[in-house]
């Protein structure tokens, strides 16, 4: 990952910081994404305790220069990521989140909703992203402005059930934008000893690897691009469903699996979204974790349960 870390909320900042004056976002302990600190809306802890026909703001914005991203990335621009963590999914119309680039939404409260809802349900964090195109010019300033709202519509009346408004911000990093034709450095991990290795620049993965009746092994990379691109390379499978597969995630949601009998490598390429992207090539044994008995009934699978991946690329920004 090329992405350098600008706050992570441990000491006191050296960026640009600038908070709204009501319900002002403020350093926590009580919820990190790593470290021991993070920063928490000043909204209350739950709709209950919002007043009806008006809304309630909880801004933050993040003023940097042209200098800041060449420090921190390259001239022509960068990413800026960030974790997020809501203690349960944001529901509009009750409150929502949203991203501001200068005055215009780049994170809209759809796309937060739509990304993060399953993870913020399940306890976890939630990456995204915004893409900073760095113009001709050496006082450029860009304003982001992170916006936790609730009542967002000044609804005079709000569902019965109170929802939790807590919301909480982490680990903000830079990246320089990938080069428009770069090959992709991967990284490999898994699950249950299972692995990708590679020879002779072919990455291969097996079902015969993974030491118990399900599992995983994933080989990833991290693009970051200003307007997106196509993925490319070539994949020789074995594998029969549903038995196994060769599944590609986009930060970890699926985007396509596929199975077969291949007699050669065969080309295969697919769109890119803009800002950054978590590229995983995931060998899956038994994806569906169906049980032994039910596999059994299935019969004998005719392929060897391997998939060869080569010449991984990606072509951005095109």
């Amino acid at each position: 990952d090329t992405s350098t870390q600008i706050d992570g909320f441990e000491k006191a900042s050296k960026l640009n910081w600038e908070f709204s004056k009501t319900y002002p976002w403020k350093v926590t302990n009580d919820v990190s994404y790593e470290g021991k600190s993070s920063l928490m809306s000043g909204l209350p802890p739950s709709s209950a305790n919002v007043v009806v026909g008006k809304s309630l703001y909880s801004n933050m914005t993040l003023s940097l220069d042209n200098q800041d991203l060449i420090q921190a990335a390259n001239k022509n621009g960068a990413v800026l990521s960030f974790q997020v963590k809501a203690t349960e999914a944001l529901s509009w119309p009750i409150s929502a989140f949203m991203v501001t680039l200068n005055d215009k939404i780049v994170l809209s409260p759809s796309d937060v909703e739509s990304s993060a809802s399953i993870m913020w349900e399940e306890n976890e964090w939630a990456e995204f992203s915004v893409v900073i195109d760095a113009v001709d010019s050496s006082s450029a300033n860009y304003d982001i402005k992170f916006i936790h709202v609730a009542n967002p519509l000044g609804l005079n009346k709000l569902p019965d059930v109170p929802a939790a408004l807590e919301l909480y911000m982490d680990d903000v990093r830079l990246a320089p934008f990938t080069r428009k034709s770069d090959s992709l450095d991967m990284t490999t991990s898994g699950s249950n000893g299972a692995k990708w290795k590679e020879l002779s620049g072919v990455f291969v993965a097996s079902s015969e690897s993974v030491n118990q009746q399900n599992g995983h092994a994933d080989l990833t990379s991290v693009v970051y691009s200003k307007l997106g691109g196509r993925l490319k390379y070539e994949l020789k499978t074995s594998t029969q469903g549903p038995f196994d597969d060769l599944a590609i995630l986009f930060n970890g949601k699926l985007q396509d699996a596929q199975f077969g009998q291949s007699a050669n490598f065969e080309f295969v390429q697919m769109e890119i979204p803009r800002g950054k992207v978590v590229v995983t090539f995931r060998h899956r044994k038994n994806p569906g974790q169906l049980s032994a008995g039910t596999l059994d009934k299935l019969g004998t699978t005719k392929t060897d349960g391997t998939n060869r991946v080569k010449n991984i690329a990606c072509w951005l920004d095109r």
